[in-house]
């Protein structure tokens, strides 16, 4: 615990002098736990930025596949991150699950990868599945320029543009609502609207 705080510590330093890294809306982060944070995804970086800028720790799902790549692996074997091999994964629904029923904060990137294009790839539910299930709120978050200062596939950053972490208002899920497949797409389609725009 004490080598995440640290390293979170050092990270928000890089990226505020480095990146100008600006957050707003701290103030639609629910003061209470367990929560699932949703946000666009075009850059490896986007993990890192999201463990800076949100006060809670935050346990991320990933891509099996990105555990094997060096320096990410790395950081996401150390930081308990959840590998998902694919979108009906089991075990990773299971071990999501945990977390949130321990009052955790679960932080998923609903594409499943790494948005070559805007809105290129599908918009998956698991975040969904999960809000209604336990019933915890959904906190969409916009990233905006990560994919000018590490793109998708370059191995080293090309640019310090500067970044922007834009935290809208929580969706409320409960527990007691029909999951049905009609209400999980509704809620995909409402944290999506966010996160585009």
């Amino acid at each position: 615990m004490l080598l995440y705080h640290i390293a979170k510590w050092i990270g928000w330093i890089i990226f505020k002098l480095i990146f100008r890294l600006k957050v707003t809306g701290r103030g639609s982060i629910p003061k209470k736990i367990p929560f699932i944070i949703v946000a666009n995804h075009s850059s490896l970086l986007d993990p890192i930025v999201l463990g800076v800028s949100i006060k809670p720790r935050v346990i991320f799902v990933a891509a099996a596949y990105l555990f094997k790549i060096g320096w990410l692996g790395y950081l996401l074997r150390k930081f308990d991150s959840i590998p998902v091999q694919k979108e009906n994964d089991i075990k990773a629904i299971k071990q999501s699950l945990k977390i949130l029923e321990k009052g955790g904060v679960l932080g998923i990137f609903p594409e499943g990868g790494i948005d070559r294009q805007k809105n290129n790839l599908p918009v998956r539910g698991g975040a969904a599945y999960l809000a209604v299930k336990i019933g915890v709120p959904i906190i969409p978050i916009r990233i905006k320029g990560t994919d000018k200062v590490l793109p998708r596939g370059a191995k080293f950053i090309e640019s310090l543009n500067k970044i922007k972490v834009e935290i809208k208002k929580p969706i409320f899920c409960s527990n007691k609502i029909n999951k049905n497949r009609e209400m999980i797409n509704r809620l995909v389609e409402s944290y999506s609207k966010e996160i585009y725009q």
